[in-house]
């Protein structure tokens, strides 16, 4: 799928929540929770915070002036899943030994989050918004920890 080239950085991060959630997915027996735990908590303060906060305060506020709404079920699925994972961070942050099944539960919900914003929501927002508030937008997105994109 083509994505608009000032969305480029948000993508990108979604690649590696991708991976992310796939190794969440997959924790079984063998998997380490300390492990897994600090691999959470590390990707939520590196990236995945200021990533939220990017769609929430950047990307929203244009797609609201164009519709004059942004109540849409695709905007609210979206934000809802935003509460959602956020409280999932919480959880295992706060517990001292999360079970697995949080995690498995976690990866599921950023896969699932990840497709939405990637099928529905980014083409909204390039349907709706004009390119060169994208091209202003991406200059204030977060970079991404692990490539600087």
């Amino acid at each position: 799928m083509k994505r608009h080239e000032a969305l480029y950085p948000l993508s990108h991060q979604h690649h590696h929540t991708l991976a992310m959630a796939q190794q969440l997915k997959n924790a079984d027996e063998s998997s380490s929770v300390q492990k897994m735990t600090r691999d959470v908590i590390e990707f939520w303060e590196k990236d995945g915070e200021d990533h939220f906060r990017d769609e929430e305060e950047v990307l929203l506020p244009p797609l609201y002036a164009q519709y004059e709404t942004v109540d849409k079920p695709e905007i609210r699925d979206m934000l809802i899943q935003h509460v959602q994972i956020r409280s999932y961070v919480q959880q295992i942050r706060g517990v001292k030994r999360p079970d697995r099944q949080l995690f498995r539960d976690l990866g599921a919900l950023l896969q699932e989050h990840v497709r939405l914003e990637e099928r529905v929501i980014f083409s909204m927002i390039e349907k709706a918004v004009p390119d060169n508030y994208l091209f202003q937008a991406n200059g204030r997105f977060h970079r991404d920890s692990y490539s600087g994109f």
